[in-house]
């Protein structure tokens, strides 16, 4: 019980700082970035992206030991396994989506200099995997309880 407990809170505090800080970086960094000048904006960026690249996948990491740790928990005392499977997909999807991005924009390939150019796009479909991610954990949680 006491495990759950931790697991749940390090899951919450690991996504919340994760997607706090996607919806922080397209809302409000990205936008006032033009007020930099260009070279010293280069180097503001990559100074950023650096630093909250180990924020990032430190929370990607707790998100997922945390997560299996409570999969293996409450999967086993679900009623209804089908409808909470289709809930978990949806998550998983949102999961995916946004672990992909992700990692695209961490690769220092300049194959993928296009994509880096647009990252104001990319942050916003990262908060609309976000989203979709919350959603399905909410769908989840009312399944497991008996609501949905």
């Amino acid at each position: 019980m006491i495990l759950q407990l931790i697991c749940h809170i390090l899951h919450i505090a690991a996504t919340c700082t994760s997607l706090g800080g996607l919806f922080y970086s397209r809302t409000v960094l990205l936008p006032n970035l033009q007020y930099i000048p260009q070279p010293a904006r280069d180097q503001y960026l990559d100074k950023m992206i650096n630093r909250f690249a180990w924020i990032k996948w430190t929370g990607v990491i707790i998100i997922l030991v945390t997560g299996i740790i409570q999969w293996l928990d409450v999967y086993p005392v679900v009623a209804d396994k089908k409808n909470y499977l289709i809930a978990f997909a949806i998550k998983m999807i949102g999961a995916i989506g946004l672990f992909s991005i992700t990692f695209l924009l961490a690769l220092p390939d300049h194959r993928l200099n296009k994509m880096k150019a647009h990252r104001a796009f990319w942050a916003a479909l990262n908060i609309a995997c976000g989203l979709i991610i919350l959603i399905g954990a909410a769908m989840m949680r009312a399944i497991r309880n008996g609501q949905l």
